[in-house]
């Protein structure tokens, strides 16, 4: 019986999921270790194991699936809603030491007048959320520095797929009316030059 195939048997697992909110932006960090009491944890996912979509409603479903040896693979799924203040063209992902972080942006709006003005003199507070923010920009580079593979979230998003149906349907009604334009102007060409060689 070697020649028999052995039916590979799934172990899920539910990876422990961490989010931190920034003034800029959303991560979400996805621990992919199975268990790390076992030696096994050690073999971790790679990029190419790994899948994260984007559903039209904001939902990210994050899979993996990996081999462990001949007849066991263990695997995941997890859904998540996206926040809705994030703009879900700009979520990227980076795997870095068996994390998987899922940097969401948040949407960008312009700053109003009142949002400009900023008091005279020194706010102890507001110097100690700068010093905050600066040592959270210090470990975000840290952090970019060590991310080394990148992972591309494409949004699988209906409302995208329906605005370029209907830009193509206006391109083709602007190209039919051209069309139309150019015959119309032909035929009164036509209709003259007969008219005057008569």
């Amino acid at each position: 019986m070697a020649g028999a195939k052995v039916k590979p048997s799934y172990e899920d697992f539910e990876p422990y999921c961490k989010w931190g909110i920034e003034a800029g932006q959303n991560t979400l960090e996805v621990h992919l270790h199975v268990d790390q009491q076992v030696e096994m944890a050690k073999i971790c996912f790679k990029k190419e194991q790994l899948r994260v979509q984007l559903s039209s409603l904001g939902n990210m479903t994050i899979t993996g699936e990996r081999r462990v040896d001949e007849s066991r693979w263990t695997r995941f799924r997890k859904e998540i809603k996206v926040p809705k203040e994030c703009n879900n063209y700009e979520i990227r992902a980076k795997l870095s030491g068996g994390i998987l972080y899922i940097v969401m942006p948040k949407k960008t709006t312009p700053p109003s007048s009142q949002d400009q003005v900023t008091p005279r003199g020194g706010n102890q507070e507001n110097e100690q959320t700068k010093a905050r923010i600066n040592q959270d920009d210090v470990t975000k580079d840290t952090v970019n520095q060590e991310l080394d593979t990148m992972l591309a979230i494409r949004p699988t998003n209906c409302t995208m797929q329906l605005q370029d149906g209907v830009s193509r349907l206006k391109m083709r009604k602007k190209m039919a009316i051209n069309v139309a334009v150019a015959v119309v102007v032909m035929v009164i060409l036509v209709a003259f030059v007969i008219y005057k060689h008569r």
